[in-house]
């Protein structure tokens, strides 16, 4: 019984991914999603209370595969390799991000519906961005010494928010302005000089 939940559960969450994807939050309909898998409306909402819930479900699992990429499981191995460690693994997202085109259009779509003004949307897009600062923010403690970012007039947090702004403009012009291989060469750039810029070098000492 619980796998078959279990089952359904992903059913729903693959077809209403697919879905928001390519149509939005308000292009989206339960129509479609009941189309889409063949499961009836009841069973649909004995998941979920509504789309607006399954629309959370799909964007907090999205960021939460985001987050499992970045930051890895053994905080202690990053000691001294802060440069090398946020390339590789900006170069890991961009390379998974460029062969995930739902997951690049679920981001674009959610800006763009968030800039339209909703109060609802737009809260849940900073929850969601939220979410990633606090969770990015114990990492980027491990790397850089307060110190050396205090010199500078930064903070954890500073460095936290250009990391995701940086990611999140590189998401949104990915494979549509520029290839895999430009983001990747960006990514390095960028990286590359804002550590140089706070006395990374410092770091190596």
């Amino acid at each position: 019984m619980a796998e078959k939940v279990k089952d359904t559960k992903r059913i729903l969450l693959n077809a209403a991914r697919k879905g928001f994807a390519e149509k939005g939050y308000y292009g989206t309909s339960m129509e479609f999603i009941v189309r889409k898998t063949g499961l009836s409306k009841g069973t649909i909402y004995w998941y979920f209370p509504g789309k607006w819930e399954l629309y959370k479900a799909v964007l907090s699992e999205e960021i939460e595969r985001i987050l499992t990429m970045i930051i890895p499981p053994d905080m202690e191995a990053l000691e001294g390799s802060g440069m090398d460690f946020l390339i590789s693994r900006g170069d890991r997202l961009i390379e998974s991000l460029t062969g995930d085109s739902l997951s690049r259009l679920l981001f674009v779509h959610l800006s763009l519906e968030a800039m339209r003004g909703e109060g609802e949307m737009v809260d849940f897009v900073a929850s969601l961005r939220d979410t990633m600062a606090k969770d990015l923010l114990p990492l980027f403690q491990s790397i850089f010494p307060e110190g050396v970012l205090v010199r500078q007039g930064f903070s954890h947090g500073d460095m936290v928010n250009m990391f995701i702004t940086i990611l999140h403009g590189i998401i949104l012009n990915l494979e549509l302005s520029i290839s895999r291989e430009e983001a990747s060469k960006i990514w390095h750039f960028l990286i590359q000089s804002i550590l140089e810029r706070i006395g990374h070098e410092k770091l190596q000492e």
